[in-house]
């Protein structure tokens, strides 16, 4: 792990290095995730690229974010590790909240030469909100142990047909934290919620327009409760509409399968778009 500086923070990244590439490849997590969350991608891909995977501010080791927090403040901290990583030719994967966070920066910097988007960047709606609001509740609590957070997130992971590793053990571990004799979430509640809250205050027509490199996009059907998804497949209509140079495939998997469980198939469907010139 690094601890890699910004003008106002210090975020926790988890970096590998590949001696014959020059492309470094960045996974962006989600709104309750960690560097973590992004593991089964990064493990594959770092036999390619240079690879960083980051605890976005306010999760796992990161700085707290600052109130009012949003998608700008943690694009603002993701430009200025670029800034000082020193790579010309970057590639974003950005998943659910990571998937704004990538076509806001992409949109600003010329370094960035492809974007992956796992989930992400479309147009939320009610129904997001609904799903998303509830499980925010975590963040507010206090816990007895480990073993009571540890079993509560089984139980809901496992309802969506997430399969239990020992990758998602470490997930867990590093999203809680000690507080005398209690455990609680890492993650701020109330900047956790004004995060989310931008989803709905994103630009999206204006910002798909800034990004002028080329796009693949992962839809996920799958349901998460009440055979709903998390993000509607027509939330991603204006961005594929809109972005010039896209492709987009979609998955019958729900928003969190596809980064808790490993996904093959999908993977060389990201590679072959990486290797296209």
């Amino acid at each position: 792990m690094k601890v890699i500086n910004t003008k106002d923070k210090q975020m926790n990244a988890n970096i590998t290095q590949h001696a014959e590439s020059d492309v470094l490849m960045i996974f962006i997590h989600g709104l309750t995730g960690n560097y973590l969350q992004m593991h089964h991608f990064q493990n594959h891909f770092k036999d390619k690229y240079n690879t960083m995977s980051y605890d976005l501010s306010g999760r796992g080791d990161s700085t707290m974010q600052k109130d009012p927090s949003g998608i700008a403040q943690h694009s603002e901290d993701l430009l200025e590790m670029i800034e000082s990583l020193g790579y010309d030719k970057i590639i974003l994967a950005g998943y659910s909240m990571g998937g704004y966070i990538a076509i806001d920066v992409a949109g600003r910097t010329s370094k960035v030469k492809k974007i992956v988007l796992l989930d992400g960047g479309g147009e939320a709606d009610g129904n997001t909100s609904k799903l998303v609001i509830p499980s925010l509740g975590r963040l507010e609590k206090t816990f007895e142990s480990r073993d009571e957070y540890l079993e509560m997130m089984k139980q809901s992971y496992g309802a969506m047909g997430i399969e239990w590793s020992g990758v998602m053990d470490r997930v867990i571990d590093h999203e809680i934290t000690q507080v005398e004799d209690k455990v609680m979430h890492k993650s701020d509640y109330h900047l956790t919620k004004q995060d989310f809250g931008s989803f709905y205050e994103f630009p999206y027509e204006a910002a798909y327009k800034k990004v002028r490199v080329p796009v693949f996009l992962v839809i996920c059907t799958g349901p998460i409760k009440d055979d709903t998804a998390l993000f509607s497949k027509e939330g991603y209509d204006k961005m594929l509409e809109t972005i010039e140079e896209i492709d987009s495939t979609v998955k019958g998997i729900n928003h969190y399968e596809i980064v808790f469980n490993a996904q093959e198939d999908l993977n060389e469907k990201i590679e072959k778009f990486l290797d296209e010139e």
